[in-house]
């Protein structure tokens, strides 16, 4: 069977993170974040590993972090504008509050990642290993998630209306009671998710996509 093209599949309204041309790095990054609260700013930190920490906020602004290890960190809240998380190992990172608008996590580690009362605008997750993420009544507005692999994954009760999800792996992934009208899931691998029919009404997908849901529906196909 033909697959059908998916018109419109490349438009989005999510705004793409605005970053100046020109970033200061510092001399000690490290330093950086020998306070409970951090504060950053028009500045690229590469190469940094603060791992096991725990701080009560970490806010950046037009902020890129290349390269930068913050597996199993605790932040109480994190808010992020214009920030860029690039090949960073994120594991087992735990925010209890998180906001941001125009946030971008590429090929990162963020497996086990527990992300509570979250509120992302215009995020892009692209690449990297999302297994086991929770993110348990988040809300996504205008987000973007391209091959990712969210196996496992928890976003129950989240509002995922009108997102994308691209090529992603949502096997196994908790999804029942989300909000899914208008959320684009052609192409992604959807064996085993845990939804219910009330949940899926409104989501785009594709025929052989439709033919894995029918069960929901109580439908029995010979």
């Amino acid at each position: 069977m033909k697959r059908p093209k998916a018109a419109g599949r490349e438009k989005t309204t999510r705004d793409p993170v605005d970053l100046p041309r020109v970033l200061d790095e510092p001399d000690d990054a490290a330093a950086l974040f020998d306070v409970p609260s951090v504060e950053l700013e028009d500045l690229a930190v590469r190469g940094l590993r603060r791992e096991d920490g725990s701080f009560r906020r970490l806010e950046a602004i037009s902020t890129l972090f290349e390269s930068v290890s913050f597996a199993r960190t605790s932040f109480q809240t994190a808010e992020w504008r214009d920030v860029r998380f690039a090949r960073c190992d994120l594991a087992n990172v735990s925010i209890r509050a998180v906001s941001g608008i125009r946030v971008e996590l590429v090929e990162c580690r963020m497996t086990g990642v527990n992300w509570a009362e979250l509120d992302l605008q215009s995020l892009l997750i692209s690449g990297g290993d999302q297994r086991f993420a929770q993110f348990r009544f988040g809300q996504f507005h205008r987000c973007e998630f391209d091959n990712c692999d969210f196996e496992d994954a928890d976003f129950y009760n989240a509002d995922l209306r009108g997102c994308i999800f691209r090529r992603c792996n949502l096997k196994n992934a908790e999804m029942n009671g989300a909000k899914l009208a208008g959320t684009d899931l052609r192409g992604s691998i959807l064996d085993g998710i845990k939804l219910t029919a009330a949940d899926v009404s409104g989501a785009i997908v594709d025929a052989a996509q439709a033919l894995s849901l029918v069960p929901l529906l109580g439908v029995r196909i010979e």
